[in-house]
């Protein structure tokens, strides 16, 4: 049988009603079995296609369209989703490698297409499964993902990259931001010869340029320039605009008399947006000269530090032409401006001011997970960005960078304290980015915080890009890479406190009422009880914002991470002070959707246990269980009102052994030697000693908490805010959870974090559950405070001194260390006091009035995570 024919059974069988009868348009075909989402595509729809009729297309406002591609097992078959289903995606409830059942499709004719492509399947309805026992959903595992042929209706194939289904573009957006780029249209290396033996032939300067921006002309000689910046890309797409790809590249480039700005037009991107680099000499022909944008805005070029000139490029009228040339055939008569960067060392930062600009090098210890934020002048799209730290020998301090998406997604997607490429500690570059110092009263002493933030033109490397970078040159990259050789004997201690995703905000708040009203309230108004739930109603996934509330503290929590025998919990009542607190989940208990209250109870325990009280009740003896896990739908329909999201959270309640470890070797040694092997010429040296080593961590586990109350309860995965200890065995699963969901299946089921439990925390054991009453007191929200409690937690940037009481703790983030004592084996300081201590130290909570800084971020779906990031007694009203 042919692979058409075959395919074509395949589809009957999920579909038997295909076929028969099939001549009314949009009519509806229930699928007979379950299938797996293999990828979820973004792409603007076209002008006029938003259906002012209503019908299918009918959608509020004028969203995207998503095209998504479905397979049983045997053949695949690609839908565009119902516009009006577009939130599913939007809160990653519907993504790639989920489980779907009961999937209706309408059926639909495009009539402004000709042959392949006529009938558009339209996905009207379903139900996301939920499995959670760890193992690939049955459709899953029947996957063939090379063998898999696409379901199609037209005699021949498509050739070349899958185009969007219900809209004339030549391309996907990223699914989660407006900065990368995304899909196989994206050229690598640009069609036919890009870098070629340069013969010679005449040019013109830049600066002869500036005559030529009145008159328009086109036949203009070349220019030979070399690349300084390359600026992240820019997406201008809108729906009632047509265009084919929408895309602008900027470059900064020079010569020996003058600088401009190279915009690269459509087309033109997407052959060569990837291929260009700074440093590269390139021989530009056919362009458009005009005044750059913001002289033509009217703004002095020396106040916007851009050039005055641009060169425009477009694939047509005229057909730009682009060449880059051999460094060896770059003429020094030519006096090109060499490429300059401006290394800096952490030690050297704190005598920089507040908009320098600088790039760094260093071995990364700390990655943070991605998160987005709107941008301000389009608020339907998003920047990715996540926190690093840096080390480079020269201050015990790290770097601590914000990176922002820099048009570079597989080089990003690599970040980890450990190299992907070949396995060794990962080294890390970043140009261009620019300082920012904010000082903070800490403890009666004002302490500065700088830290570094990527700009629009800034770009970073990883181990497996180093090499060949005009960068593995500078002195201040040489010093490092020689004092990394030297930095053998402290790898192991490097590698043991490397750290990986949870939540992390940077500088940090002031510790006082008083130095939080003057230095920020004024800039982050005041938010009510009402907005607050409603924003974090319209949270898009992993969408961040900080609020600010006030109110009372009702009740107060402290909960264990991990797996034990037993569930120890202390509780801290406004009304009967400290308690013992026990729940027990109810397996059967759904979670309701975003329009419910009530989530399930599931109780978080870890280790190490403290030690048993005189008077603990018996019963917890028996909770030694195990809670089957079930497999529960979650409906997708046009009425998100009435939408429901089942889930039961299942979990085993295991003996916790404190010295238990996991043979963790990697599979190569890790060392520092063999990162720098990149940043060497032919002409240098190197040796090779190499350290293997073994690395082991106890076992951890995570079961969820949240409380059953008529208050908004804590609704967020608290296994997924706690950052984890990085080893090389977890890295592309650490990776993958703490970065964004990819729009392509990678082979692991959606929503299976179950390992993150096995994972050892690396900043806490143990979390308090925070009530929040607003003033009006008509609605309360729990919020979740992960205390700093050692000095390896990579939030502890300062050591803070106060009294460890509870009201002390909430203000400073975290517990007073003392001077003279060492970090236990439970991560914890042996000085400061226990959490049933703290509690205990609580009395009196209830009379005082708060303010409230909290952090929210959607986790996807209806999981919503509330931070507490810090609490002030107030003593005076707003």
């Amino acid at each position: 049988m042919e692979v058409g024919e075959r395919d074509k059974c395949a589809f009957k069988a999920m579909f038997p009603a295909f076929g028969a009868g099939r001549g009314p348009v949009r009519s509806s075909l229930v699928c007979q079995q379950p299938v797996v989402v293999l990828s979820v595509e973004r792409y603007p729809r076209d002008p006029g296609s938003g259906g002012g009729g209503g019908g299918l297309w009918e959608a509020p406002g004028e969203g995207d369209l998503y095209d998504l591609s479905l397979s049983e097992g045997h053949c695949r078959l690609r839908v565009v989703l119902r516009p009006s289903l577009n939130w599913t995606v939007r809160r990653n409830l519907l993504s790639s490698g989920c489980e779907l059942s009961n999937v209706r499709l309408a059926l639909e004719y495009d009539e402004r297409r000709l042959g392949v492509g006529l009938l558009v399947f339209v996905l009207l309805e379903a139900q996301v499964v939920a499995w959670g026992d760890g193992k690939a959903p049955p459709a899953v595992r029947r996957l063939r993902l090379q063998k898999l042929h696409v379901f199609n209706e037209g005699t021949e194939l498509p050739i070349g990259p899958e185009l969007p289904i219900k809209a004339k573009r030549r391309y996907y957006l990223s699914l989660w931001d407006a900065a990368n780029y995304y899909g196989e249209a994206w050229h690598r290396h640009p069609p036919g010869q890009p870098t070629q033996r340069f013969e010679g032939s005449y040019s013109i300067d830049v600066r002869q340029l500036e005559g030529y921006t009145q008159k328009k002309k086109k036949d203009l000689p070349p220019v030979i320039v070399r690349v300084l910046r390359k600026f992240r890309l820019c997406h201008f797409g809108r729906p009632d605009r047509y265009s084919e790809c929408p895309f602008q590249a900027k470059f900064l480039v020079a010569d020996k008399s003058g600088s401009a700005t190279v915009v690269l037009w459509n087309s033109l991107c997407m052959d060569w947006y990837r291929h260009l680099e700074p440093g590269m000499v390139v021989h530009l022909r056919n362009y458009v000269v005009k005044k750059s944008y913001t002289t033509r805005m009217g703004q002095n070029p020396e106040v916007s530090k851009e050039p005055a000139l641009e060169l425009n490029l477009n694939p047509r009228n005229p057909a730009a032409g682009i060449t880059v040339i051999n460094d060896k055939d770059v003429r020094e008569e030519w006096h090109l401006p060499a490429l300059q960067y401006c290394f800096v060392t952490r030690k050297e930062l704190s005598e920089l001011s507040s908009g320098n600009l600088c790039s760094i090098i260093g071995y990364v210890t700390f990655v943070g997970r991605q998160e987005r934020i709107r941008i301000k002048e389009r608020p339907d799209e998003f920047l990715v960005y996540r926190w690093l730290h840096l080390i480079d020998g020269t201050a015990s301090e790290p770097f601590v960078l914000k990176l922002f998406s820099t048009s570079q997604p597989e080089i990003q997607n690599q970040i980890s304290p450990c190299s992907i490429a070949d396995n060794t500690v990962t080294l890390l570059v970043c140009t261009n980015v620019t300082l920012e110092c904010k000082t903070i009263n800490t403890s009666g002493k004002k302490k500065a915080f700088p830290y570094l933030q990527s700009t629009t033109y800034s770009q970073v490397y990883v181990n497996g890009h180093h090499q060949g970078k005009l960068y593995v040159k500078n002195p201040k990259v040489k010093e490092f890479i020689n004092w990394i050789q030297s930095a053998k004997d402290q790898e192991r201690d490097t590698l043991s406190h490397t750290q990986i995703g949870g939540c992390y905000t940077y500088p940090p708040l002031p510790s006082s009422e008083r130095d939080y009203r003057r230095e920020i309230l004024g800039m982050s108004p005041l938010t009510t009880m009402s907005e607050l739930k409603q924003y974090m109603n319209q949270l898009e996934y992993r969408e961040y914002r900080q609020v600010t509330i006030q109110g009372r503290i009702k009740s107060v929590k402290y909960k264990l991470l991990g797996k034990m025998d037993e569930e120890f919990t202390e509780v801290y009542n406004a009304v009967g002070g400290t308690e013992e607190y026990e729940e027990l989940l109810d397996a059967d208990q759904p979670f309701q959707g975003t329009r419910g209250n009530k989530s399930p109870v599931i109780p978080i325990v870890s280790g190490p246990p403290p030690k048993k009280q005189a008077g603990l009740s018996q019963k917890r003896k028996r909770k030694s269980a195990f809670c089957e896990k079930k497999c529960t739908p979650m409906r997708l329909c046009k009425d998100t009102g009435s939408t429901r999201v089942g889930e039961n959270a299942a979990h085993h309640l295991r003996s916790h052994e404190k010295d238990v470890n996991r043979d963790a070797s990697p599979g190569k040694a890790l060392n520092f030697i063999k990162a720098c092997e990149e940043f060497y010429t032919d002409s240098d040296d190197v040796e090779e000693t190499p350290s293997a080593m073994s690395l082991a961590q106890p076992i951890f586990s995570r079961i969820d908490c949240s409380s059953q109350r008529e208050h908004i309860a804590h609704r967020g995965n608290v296994s997924q805010m706690v950052a984890r200890c990085f080893h090389f065995r977890d890295k592309s699963f650490l990776l993958k959870t703490f970065g964004l969901q990819p729009s392509n299946f990678s082979g692991i089921p959606a929503g299976q974090t179950e390992d993150l439990e096995q994972c050892e925390p690396a900043c806490c054991y143990g979390y308090y559950t925070v009530t929040i009453l607003g003033l009006n007191e008509e609605l309360s929200l729990d919020a979740i405070f992960l205390p700093i409690v050692s000095r390896l937690d990579h939030r502890a940037i300062h050591p803070a001194k106060h009294s460890n009481t509870l009201i002390s703790i909430l203000a400073h983030g975290g517990l007073a260390f003392s001077q003279t004592c060492h970090t236990g084996t439970d991560g914890a300081d042996c000085s400061t006091p226990s959490p049933g201590d703290i509690l205990r130290s609580a009395a009196g909570l209830e009379e005082m009035l708060f303010i409230f800084i909290l952090d929210i971020c959607n986790q996807g779906g209806t999981n919503v995570e509330v931070v507490l990031n810090r609490a002030y007694v107030q003593h005076r009203a707003l």
